[in-house]
């Protein structure tokens, strides 16, 4: 197993190497930084019923966001999805359903056994038309099932640290963003939690196993002289404990395509009043400037990266006329998922629910400044199941909004070592695009004391009042009895007038014979 430990720090608070021990343990003062840490496993270091789960995935792709907006992104984290847990998943060629419908067990295993997932066909849809992914999501709230999963199967395989592994466990419950990436071809599993900025004791415990290989980096953003355009740089200290006896400068730059857009960029979100089946979501957008000039080459466009629950949806029909867009700050809907099913409501679609890349339209000034705009995104709820009092709440999770921007086809975003793939709506765009994304700026709200800003938005839904259901049941029955009583007294009338089945008069059958 080989782990690396980074804590980023602001520029203006660094580290001095002087105040660090290291040996089989880095120790030093407490930072004030965010954290990441990665994990790579190879297969047989796996507990065996978790790699028999694997045998049907050539690429399986879990990424989870909390709920709770971080308070500023720090470099080079700038990558960011939707909270919630969103999953891509491609099978081994000619695997069968029931081998592929292993991948619902695992998150089941993983991250809880309410997890909504029955089998790939029902559950899943497509990333996209032309490939074999196949996409999830879950509106899952925190990492508790997946630590007790860590704790309770994992920790007891590696005895001589169980206490450190146990601490780790514990610790995802403050993380931010967690990934899990399997690769069948390089036969491994990579394990990336972060945490946003917070004060952190410097103390690191290298693993136990003799194949084992922990290191740790202290680092802040660098801007020397020679950075390309497409780079950011680092420059810190970095150790290999049990190796090293002391912590090594280091200074390096490398190509990212995650970047933060320029500064003050950020949007806000809310539902246009009154809201009804059909909400309105609104976007105020400060967008900023566009990151790459125009007159270089480079064209940088605005999008808004939607996941839609099932209750929740947008109809493409409504989102391809041009006036309409243009009438709402929209661009052009550039894609969906698919299956979207129009009329079924929530109870009868076992799909997770749908994603909508929407380019927005930022009206620009003379020196192509994008000024602030709002934008507004017609959406659609589902009939829900009846509740007492009328109404459901459900929740929708922020978009993601990022500039787009072309980059060099040479360059090689994969060099970079804090680089994040596979996030969903990257694999949209052309590999060597870069994405800038515009800070959410959600709405604090008030709990139980506590004061948080959530990137979810709370919908009150209309529904069947089921404290009244039973008038809904008399008054159908007495509907139809009157209906049914109507159509025949109407039948008996036309019958008593006409005569109809009566025997004919004396005269009458003269007349005829």
């Amino acid at each position: 197993m080989r782990v690396r430990t980074t804590f980023f720090h602001r520029p203006e608070s660094p580290v001095d190497p002087a105040q660090l021990r290291v040996g089989v343990t880095l120790t030093g003062p407490t930072i004030y930084a965010a954290r990441e840490d990665r994990a790579t496993i190879s297969l047989d270091e796996l507990p065996a019923s978790l790699g028999r789960k694997l045998d049907a995935v050539q690429g399986l792709h879990v990424r989870w966001a909390a709920r709770t907006a971080a308070a500023e992104p720090i470099s080079p984290l700038f990558s960011r999805v939707s909270p919630g847990l969103h999953v891509l998943y491609t099978p081994v060629p000619s695997t069968s359903e029931e081998q592929q419908d292993t991948v619902c067990i695992l998150l089941q295993t993983l991250f809880g056994s309410g997890l909504d997932c029955q089998s790939v066909n029902t559950s899943f849809n497509y990333l996209d038309d032309n490939s074999r992914t196949y996409k999830f999501y879950a509106a899952v709230a925190d990492l508790a099932p997946f630590a007790a999963y860590i704790r309770t199967n994992w920790c007891p395989s590696t005895a001589d640290d169980g206490g450190l592994c146990g601490l780790r466990a514990d610790q995802l419950d403050g993380a931010s963003t967690l990934d899990l990436s399997y690769d069948a071809y390089l036969r491994d599993l990579k394990i990336t939690a972060q945490w946003p900025l917070e004060e952190w004791p410097l103390f690191v415990t290298a693993l136990g196993g003799p194949s084992d290989r922990t290191e740790v980096g202290i680092m802040g953003p660098d801007q020397p002289a020679t950075l390309g355009p497409h780079e950011l740089a680092m420059s810190g200290v970095v150790a290999v404990l049990s190796q090293d006896d002391r912590a090594k400068g280091v200074m390096f730059a490398f190509p990212s395509r995650h970047r933060a857009a320029a500064a003050g960029a950020s949007f806000s979100v809310s539902l246009l009043e009154p809201i009804g089946l059909h909400p309105t979501l609104q976007l105020r957008v400060s967008p900023g400037p566009p990151p790459r000039n125009p007159d270089d080459g480079n064209s940088c466009r605005l999008y808004a990266y939607l996941t839609l629950p099932r209750h929740i949806f947008a109809d493409r029909y409504q989102l391809s006329d041009p006036l309409f867009l243009a009438s709402k700050n929209l661009s052009a809907l550039q894609h969906m998922t698919t299956p979207v099913d129009l009329e079924a409501p929530e109870y009868a679609v076992d799909v997770w629910g749908s994603a909508a890349l929407i380019e927005l339209a930022p009206p620009l000034t003379h020196g192509n400044q994008a000024l602030d705009f709002t934008a507004e995104v017609p959406l659609h709820l589902r009939y829900l199941l009846p509740a007492a009092g009328g109404y459901r709440t459900v929740e929708m999770p922020y978009p993601t909004v990022f500039w787009a921007c072309d980059a060099d086809k040479a360059v090689e975003f994969t060099s970079n070592p804090f680089d994040r793939v596979h996030i969903g709506y990257d694999a949209l765009f052309d590999k060597s695009t870069e994405f800038w994304h515009v800070q959410p700026q959600p709405t604090a709200q008030v709990e139980n004391g506590k004061t948080a800003a959530d990137l979810v938005l709370p919908i009150r839904v209309p529904v069947l009042d089921s404290n009244k259901s039973q008038w809904v049941n008399v008054g159908t029955s007495a509907a139809v009895l009157l209906g049914f009583s109507w159509v025949l007294w109407k039948l008996l009338s036309v019958y008593l007038r006409t005569g109809y089945g009566r025997p004919a008069a004396p005269s009458q059958a003269k007349k005829t014979q």
